[in-house]
Order: structure tokens, then C-alpha cells, then sequence
């Protein structure tokens, strides 16, 4: 039996339905992937842009407010979902702390969940980059 008698056979016909199944999957979650790594690329260039911004600004209210508007205009897009809540705990933890400096408060607590979530951002970046 030749290729062609193989393929026109049900058994033949039925390996290259199995096999094609197979090769679509893989190249959707290779898809998946690369799509992933891109805009976890992206999030991690836009927040080192805005922290670069922070860091060659003077201190000042309005240096944190642009800051924090800098970081909100992120876009994770098909991020990883541990990455875009990690982002949105870093922003909502630089809100509170802001808000308490503000008020006249300590943003101490505000400032180690800053640090938590900051240390899972760079986490996601290693695992998806």
C-alpha cells in the first residue's frame, strides 16, 4: 500500500483529522503565548517609563498625581490575569496612600502593600518575558 491508497483509506483518513486537531491546538496556544508575552512586554516598558518619569521629577504632590494617571492609562490588554491584578493593586494601594498623606494620615500600611504588589509585577514580568 502506497501513500495515496493510505490516505484515501478510512484509517489514513482519520490520522490526518487527528493529526491537523492537534497541530491547530498547538498553534493556538502558541498563539496564546507569544500574545501574553507581548503585552506583559508592553505593561512592564509602560511602568518603567512612568517610574523613570517618577525618578527624574521633583518631589512634589503633582509629580505622585501624574504618576498615578500614568499608571491608570496602562492598558494590559491579554496581559496575564496575575499581572493586571497586580498592577490594579498597585495603583489602588498608591491611591490610599496618596489619599492618607493627603488627610494627614500614615501611609506606611498603604507603602508595604505598594512593595507587595510591585515584587508581583516583576514576579509576572520573569515568568511571561
Amino acid at each position: 500500500m502506497n501513500a495515496r491508497d493510505f490516505l484515501k483509506s478510512k484509517r489514513g483518513q482519520w490520522l490526518v483529522v487527528v493529526f491537523s486537531i492537534f497541530l491547530a491546538i498547538y498553534s493556538i496556544h502558541g498563539f496564546v503565548d507569544l500574545t501574553r508575552q507581548a503585552n506583559t512586554r508592553t505593561v512592564a516598558d509602560k511602568m518603567a517609563k512612568a517610574f523613570r518619569e517618577l525618578e527624574n521629577s521633583r518631589p512634589s504632590q503633582e509629580r505622585a498625581e501624574r504618576f498615578l494617571k500614568r499608571l491608570k492609562e496602562i492598558d494590559p490588554g491579554y496581559a496575564p490575569a496575575e499581572l493586571k491584578q497586580a498592577l490594579q493593586d498597585y495603583i489602588h494601594a498608591l491611591e490610599k496612600g496618596m489619599t492618607a498623606i493627603k488627610a494627614g494620615e500614615d501611609s506606611v500600611d498603604y507603602a508595604s502593600q505598594m512593595a507587595d504588589a510591585k515584587e508581583r509585577l516583576i514576579k509576572c514580568v520573569r515568568k511571561y518575558d
